[in-house]
């Protein structure tokens, strides 16, 4: 009796901890997929998915969730660390595979052009060179 009661309370203790995360107004707050599923398997949905580009050219999946404040970033498994991809269409395909989802998808980068710290004159003076 006594471990079906700590087996209860250990149950218990989890869903609350994993019911945290939803309640977090912090922009930053990384959530993880088991936590997103969770989410939509009560009824819950995704509003809106942005990808955004490391200057290193790595995509982080960050989610807007219907009736949760701020926007949450997709943290890699067991980590708080940002769950990243190389290639924009596998990103894409996690969201439409393993969420289901089929909304709008905003793409955000923070790479710069090679070029983009080139005064205006500096590119004329190069053109008539």
């Amino acid at each position: 009796m006594p471990q079906q009661m700590m087996a209860e309370r250990e149950t218990e203790t989890d869903a609350r901890s994993e019911e945290a995360w939803v309640v977090a107004t912090n922009p930053d707050f990384p959530i993880r997929a088991r936590n997103v599923n969770w989410f939509l398997e009560r009824g819950g949905a995704i509003k809106e998915v942005r990808l955004t580009e490391s200057e290193a050219g790595e995509w982080s999946v960050w989610m807007r969730l219907v009736g949760r404040s701020g926007e949450h970033r997709l943290a890699m498994f067991k980590s708080d660390e940002p769950k990243v991809y190389r290639d924009v269409a596998r990103a894409i395909a996690m969201c439409r595979d393993d969420f289901g989802y089929f909304g709008p998808i905003t793409l955000s980068t923070d790479r710069q052009p090679s070029g983009a710290g080139a005064s205006p004159s500096a590119s004329q003076d190069l053109g008539t060179a």
